[in-house]
C-alpha cells in the first residue's frame, strides 16, 4: 500500500510539472518585439494543449505537439505600445509594458564585451541614459548542443542611468542612434 501511495504521489508531481506553461526568458516585461513582421511565440506546455497568444489587439492560436512544444505567430504590428502580451494554455502568462519596434542582436567578440561602464566619459553617458523606449537584455555566451530555455533570471531592462552600465557599449550607442534616427522603440539583445 505504501508503494502505491508513493507511486501515486510521484505520478501527480510529474503531471503537475508537465502542466506548467514554459517560455524562454526572452519573453518578459519591458520586452520589444519586431515591427512589421509576424511575432513568433514558442514554448512548452501539455501535449495537445491549445495555446493562444494576444498582443496589441492581434491574436494567434495553435496546438502543442506530442512533446508539448508549440510555435505560433501573431500577425504583424506597427511600432508602438506599451502593450500587454498574454499567452494562455493550461495556465496564463502575462507580460506588461511590451513595445513594438526594431529588435537587434548585438553579437561579436571583445568589442561587444566592452561595457558602457568602460566607455569614455562613462559617468556622463550613464547620467544621460534616460531612454524609456530603448530596452536591453543580456544573455551569456554559452556553447551547448541543445536549446537552453532559460538563462538564470535574465530579463529585459528599460534603459536608465541605473541599468545601462553593464550593457555592451557598442550595442547601447547603436541602439541609441537607431532610437534617435527611426523614432520607434528599440530592443537590443546582447549575446
Amino acid at each position: 500500500m505504501k508503494k502505491l501511495i508513493v507511486l501515486s504521489l510521484m505520478l501527480l508531481m510529474h503531471a503537475s510539472c508537465q502542466a506548467e506553461l514554459k517560455l524562454p526568458n526572452i519573453f518578459g516585461n519591458h520586452m520589444v518585439v519586431q515591427q512589421k513582421a509576424p511575432i513568433k511565440v514558442w514554448g512548452l506546455t501539455v501535449p495537445g494543449q491549445k495555446v493562444t497568444a494576444e498582443l496589441g489587439g492581434q491574436s494567434a492560436s495553435t496546438t502543442a505537439d506530442a512533446e508539448g512544444k508549440f510555435v505560433l505567430a501573431i500577425p504583424e504590428l506597427t511600432a508602438g505600445g506599451p502593450h500587454t502580451l498574454t499567452i494562455t494554455a493550461d495556465e496564463t502568462k502575462t507580460f506588461q509594458d511590451v513595445l513594438v519596434g526594431e529588435v537587434w542582436i548585438c553579437s561579436g567578440q571583445s568589442n561587444m564585451q566592452w561595457s558602457v561602464n568602460a566607455a569614455n566619459d562613462a559617468d556622463l553617458e550613464r547620467l544621460a541614459a534616460k531612454h524609456p523606449n530603448l530596452r536591453m537584455i543580456n544573455f551569456p555566451q554559452v556553447g551547448v548542443q541543445e536549446p537552453i530555455w532559460t538563462h538564470d533570471d535574465r530579463q529585459w531592462q528599460v534603459c536608465t542611468p541605473e541599468t545601462v552600465g553593464g550593457f555592451s557599449a557598442v550595442g547601447y550607442f547603436f541602439g541609441r542612434q537607431l532610437l534617435d534616427t527611426l523614432d520607434v522603440p528599440v530592443g537590443m539583445i546582447n549575446n
